[in-house]
């Protein structure tokens, strides 16, 4: 997205390579080239110094190589002393460590002027910002390592003896843009394998890069025009219109996410190199706590079993759940753990998205206010539904929840895509009291001319598409599947596509995605 500056307090890293450039795609024709000629033995090997590349691409510089240095040698060096060690304290105490040290810089490195703001306001003091340099994807290469770690303490993979190979680990290319998150029992038979080229796995892993670019560019890039045009100008638009501007926002943050998600999957699967999934239809979720399961869907993992389950079990909240007991009722008492426990996950999931007050509340609070609302106020549901003889696995109700859980998501948006707090406020505002304007929303002043605005359906229709058919299984399967004239027309129609009506322009920075940085 070309003109969006989420906030003037978050950090992204300067030096990053879009995947959505000739750049990118040159770069990806080289390092594939070179992957599949070199002895298998050496693949690792190529995989490694082209990570490094796309690591300090534009951003190589003495600070950002101390910053790689202290997260690979922490990783590793803890690594191995956590195994070494056969006395659980001492394991406990590497462990914390390295946890401090990787923790750390990632606070300072990406959180500090969030603290030196909300020092500013609480205190109305005029501390200056920290000035700093980082590394693109930071905050996936950190989280992944710290779990490295809990992974040795906890006795389930063994320590990587190649410091070289745990470098890889931490900076394998594809991932440091936009995730997934991988664990390292999961990937690091592929990762250090060899791989032989083969033709049907070219072919898949090139379909979902091609349909993965259409997303980001044909659909996120198309919808993006619309929302900026609006929330640029929020005094001159009705209401109508600021609703529509935060419902299109949630599809191009999606088609922008999944999107570039597709394209690091196929890249990797071309290498032999499976990565999981991270979507999984979720605008069909019928409440947020499924969303979740269906959005992101390996950072909520990640979450669950490196914070929230730890933290549930822990000493602390095993006696807060007796004490509650004793003093609310089993059945409520229960709870008061529990909630908590999602209280701070989801209050360090918002701060994980990036160091402002919009992301903690869009991403985070907001997200528990919702399960919290769904878990208590089921009962009540039920028991509406039963009273009015309302089937609640029927058609019409199940639209009623996807459409619920979609404007809810949608709302906490408001906040994702907001530069302040302040502006989030005045968007939904907007939507409820801003109504003089009478104009049409297809009135054509919303866009560039006639052309922009069939550009824009299409973009729509496309998503639908691609949605009801990866619903019922992979997409590519059933495109591969068909016969030769079919595969090709829909092969030329993506390409030209991505072409022709490409997001493309003046101005335009493709490389500024909507989860770049993280």
């Amino acid at each position: 997205m070309a003109n969006i500056c989420f906030s003037d307090i978050i950090f992204y890293g300067e030096g990053s390579m879009s995947l959505v450039t000739l750049v990118f795609l040159l770069f990806c024709v080289i390092v594939l080239g070179i992957y599949f000629i070199v002895p298998k033995k050496f693949q690792w090997i190529v995989l490694l110094i082209s990570s490094l590349f796309f690591l300090f691409y534009k951003n190589f510089t003495i600070l950002t190589i101390i910053e790689a240095l202290i997260v690979i040698f922490t990783s590793y060096i803890i690594g191995i002393l956590i195994e070494k060690n056969k006395d659980n304290h001492k394991k406990n105490f590497y462990l914390i460590i390295g946890i401090v040290i990787i923790l750390g810089l990632l606070l300072y490195l990406k959180y500090s002027n969030l603290f030196i703001t909300t020092i500013n306001h609480l205190f109305n003091t005029n501390y200056e910002l920290v000035k700093r340099n980082s590394l693109v994807g930071i905050s996936y290469y950190s989280l992944i390592m710290i779990s490295y770690l809990i992974d040795i303490q906890r006795g389930s993979i063994k320590a990587q003896r190649n410091i070289f190979k745990c470098a890889l680990f931490m900076s394998y290319f594809p991932i440091l843009t936009s995730g997934p998150f991988i664990r390292y029992e999961n990937i690091k038979d592929d990762l250090y394998g060899s791989h032989k080229f083969n033709y049907e796995r070219a072919r898949r892993g090139l379909l979902r890069v091609l349909i993965g670019v259409f997303k980001v560019l044909v659909i996120s890039e198309r919808l993006g025009n619309f929302v900026n045009t609006v929330y640029g100008n929020l005094n001159g638009f009705s209401g109508i219109y600021i609703f529509i501007a935060a419902l299109l926002f949630t599809i191009q943050l999606y088609t922008n996410f999944s999107g570039s998600i597709d394209i690091i999957m196929g890249i990797s699967e071309i290498m032999g190199i499976n990565l999981p999934e991270n979507f999984d239809n979720p605008f069909c979720a019928r409440t947020i706590t499924e969303f979740w399961r269906r959005w992101h869907i390996t950072l909520g993992a990640w979450l669950k079993d490196y914070i929230f389950y730890p933290l549930l079990k822990s000493n602390f909240m095993q006696k807060l759940n007796r004490v509650c007991k004793d003093k609310f009722g089993k059945k409520v008492g229960k709870k008061v753990p529990l909630y908590l426990s999602m209280l701070i996950m989801w209050t360090m999931i918002g701060i994980w998205h990036g160091g402002a007050y919009t992301y903690i509340i869009g991403s985070g609070l907001l997200q528990f206010l919702f399960m919290f609302l769904e878990d208590n106020l089921e009962p009540v549901a039920i028991l509406i539904t039963s009273k009015l003889k309302i089937n609640r696995e029927s058609f019409g109700y199940k639209l009623y929840q996807r459409i619920r859980t979609y404007l809810l998501f949608s709302f906490s948006m408001i906040f994702f895509r907001a530069e302040r707090v302040s502006e989030a406020l005045k968007i939904i505002k907007g939507i409820f009291v801003n109504h003089k304007t009478k104009t049409p929303f297809f009135n054509i002043h919303v866009y560039s001319g006639k052309i922009e605005l069939l550009v824009f359906i299409f973009a729509i229709i496309s998503l639908i598409v691609i949605e009801v058919l990866n619903r019922k299984g992979d997409i590519r399967d059933k495109i591969l599947k068909r016969n030769i004239v079919i595969r090709w027309l829909v092969y030329y129609i993506l390409i030209f596509a991505i072409m022709i009506i490409g997001c493309y322009g003046p101005g335009y920075d493709p490389a500024t995605f909507i989860y770049r940085g993280f």
